[in-house]
């Protein structure tokens, strides 16, 4: 008997341990439930939910599991789902690393996070379509799950998140697609910077990290003042339905050499490491040279470590977004980092993710290295990457950044739309559902000057001819400012993207608290006569004077690296325009705002941005007198 009250003591201690780690995850799910019965199609087939419970001997606990979770009549829905659906044996090892004896032992919360873990709504993914790395859609956790290969005896193994490999795979319903796995996907719930801390080829790095007291501003996991607002705009127009956030998460990347790596430049302990950081900062930053306080943002070590740190979670095959654009070309993305005033250019060469190349000087750049078959490096709040040289912002990125146009995507500005799952590759199956609605303050890069402001992301289409598909879309009397991130200090065109139609609002454009120019109409196609736009097929110079004519007019066309169905050249769209907004000249590196402010008495008017530009001089006023890259 006394053994027994102490061995029940011991469960008890450990499960409000093991509760109390948790307890920040579970506030709330991503996905609703509560959808549940509103005028869903049920099969007369064999679904999901039924295929489950007709199959007690292998699927019985996972299926009690569900139905805790109350998604049992969900999963016998028409929608689409694939299920990595634990068998009996992985469920009753689950319940032995909690050191308890049954489901019944667990919490709601925990058990409904483990559900939500295993199923992926809107996407039935075979293994033929799987990848090495990370599937494109979320699960209904908004956590990515990762794709790995083992080889075994006669086969490779397909493992989900590193140790859950598949059984039973492909197996066919009429809404989805069931995997039988041998153990619980169980994601890290620690802190980024707690799981690189248990990484010895990474040690030297992560003492850094530490020193200069970086590590603290990689731990938080989520906004729990965030509440959706149960008063947002469901719909638009009250026809297209869209929703608001249910939470919002804070997420992290970071991107780190091994102790190998930084050997090979002479860094083999943490003094050499300060010594070597100085050599590099010290000479982009003198004015700085005398900090000696390793916290302070401005210190040599401090910078470089900063500078490996992203304020949104990035999967290795998440950096890019091929939708809408053209075959064979170059993609990008520009990402502001934690060493103030800086950003890196991560290009897609030759199927490589590298950071910094410049082929036009003949650097290299920063490999990041593919995820390692079975070793998984993400957690709960972020990922960390290994890299094949050491990262550093030198004069040479400088360089980089001053002739380069910094093209950037309207969703790429904002951290949240990555780390909560909301920007999707696949833009081939939108649906309305997957419309955002943000309230104020959730994007951290936006400040709703104007109450009557209302805030949408749409995943977008084919049909639509956008870069990368998607949209930020406005409605009502909007007034709302952006800011954008920091650049050298230089000359610099703003550029607006966007597509001209109808249903489009007129705006002022404001940069750094300045207006700007007269308003814009984006209701104005590119034939009108105030823009001036015409077919390059009908010009005798493939439209060379025609870009020129429409330069002065304020407009050029759209890049021809995009464009959809219709138009696989967006130039060839009379709706895909670019606005020059200014030409600004800036005596210090840092961030800006671009204002947009409805000057239209419609108050159903849109306001749309695709893409925004910094031209550096440069390459908009190219001193060789070539004509600027089209794309």
């Amino acid at each position: 008997m006394a053994t027994q009250i102490i061995n029940n003591i011991r469960r008890k201690s450990w499960m409000q341990a093991f509760l109390c780690g948790w307890i920040a995850i579970m506030v709330c799910s991503c996905y609703d439930s509560d959808k549940v019965g509103e005028n869903f199609y049920t099969f007369t087939g064999e679904t999901v939910g039924s295929y489950l419970e007709h199959h007690p001997e292998t699927f019985s606990e996972f299926t009690a599991a569900v139905k805790r979770a109350e998604l049992d009549d969900l999963l016998k829905t028409y929608n689409t789902y694939t299920a990595f659906a634990p068998t009996n044996e992985a469920m009753f090892a689950y319940y032995d690393s909690l050191q308890v004896a049954s489901l019944e032992e667990l919490p709601d919360s925990i058990v409904k996070y483990v559900v939500y873990t295993h199923l992926i709504a809107d996407k039935a993914y075979k293994t033929d379509e799987f990848v090495g790395g990370a599937l494109t859609n979320t699960n209904m956790n908004a956590r990515y799950l990762v794709i790995g290969y083992k080889a075994g005896v006669s086969t490779v193994d397909i493992l989900i998140n590193t140790n859950s490999a598949i059984v039973d795979r492909d197996i066919e319903v009429e809404n989805g697609v069931i995997h039988s796995i041998n153990r619980v996907i169980t994601p890290s719930t620690a802190a980024l910077s707690d799981l690189m801390s248990h990484d010895e080829r990474i040690s030297l790095f992560v003492e850094a990290l530490e020193a200069t007291g970086l590590a603290d501003s990689l731990q938080e996991m989520r906004d729990y003042d965030y509440q959706p607002p149960i008063d947002a705009p469901l719909s638009i127009y009250n026809t297209v339905t869209c929703r608001s956030p249910e939470m919002r998460k804070i997420g992290y990347t970071c991107f780190v050499e091994s102790n190998e790596v930084l050997a090979a430049v002479g860094v083999t302990d943490f003094p050499s490491l300060i010594r070597y950081a100085a050599e590099i900062y010290d000479a982009v930053y003198p004015e700085d040279a005398h900090i000696s306080d390793l916290t302070d943002r401005h210190n040599s070590l401090n910078r470089f470590v900063a500078y490996h740190l992203i304020d949104k979670t990035v999967q290795y095959n998440n950096f890019f977004f091929s939708a809408n654009m053209v075959q064979g070309t170059l993609l990008y993305e520009f990402m502001e980092t934690f060493c103030p005033n800086t950003m890196f250019r991560v290009s897609n060469d030759g199927g490589a993710v590298i950071i910094n190349r410049d082929n036009a000087r003949n650097v290299a750049g920063v490999t990041v290295l593919p995820v390692e078959t079975g070793r998984e490096q993400d957690t709960e709040n972020g990922i960390y990457h290994l890299i094949d040289k050491v990262l550093i912002y030198d004069q040479k990125v400088k360089t980089l950044l001053m002739n380069t146009r910094i093209r950037m995507d309207a969703t790429s500005i904002h951290p949240e739309m990555m780390t909560n799952g909301f920007r999707y590759e696949n833009h081939n199956n939108a649906k309305d559902a997957n419309y955002i609605c943000f309230p104020d303050g959730y994007l951290k890069n936006v400040n709703f000057i104007s109450n009557n402001t209302r805030l949408y992301y749409l995943q977008g289409s084919s049909n639509w001819a956008n870069y990368q598909a998607d949209e930020m879309m406005a409605l009502g009397q909007f007034d709302f400012e952006l800011r954008l991130p920091p650049v050298p200090a230089g000359t610099y065109e703003i550029r607006f993207g966007y597509t001209a139609n109808q249903l489009r609002g007129i705006l002022q454009f404001y940069v750094d608290g300045e207006p700007q120019g007269i308003p814009l109409n984006m209701k104005r196609l590119g034939t009108d006569a105030a823009i001036g736009w015409m077919s390059d097929a009908s010009t005798q110079d493939n439209g060379i004077e025609l870009d020129k004519m429409m330069r002065n007019r304020g407009y050029m066309k759209g890049g021809s690296s995009y464009g959809n169905a219709t138009y696989p050249n967006s130039r060839d769209s009379n709706g895909a325009l670019r606005r020059i907004v200014c030409t600004k000249t800036w005596d210090y590196d840092g961030p800006h705002t671009l204002r947009f402010k409805s000057v239209s008495d419609n108050g159903q008017d849109q306001f749309m941005i695709d893409y925004f530009e910094y031209v550096p001089k440069n390459v908009y006023a190219n001193p060789n007198g070539t004509a600027e890259d089209r794309l």
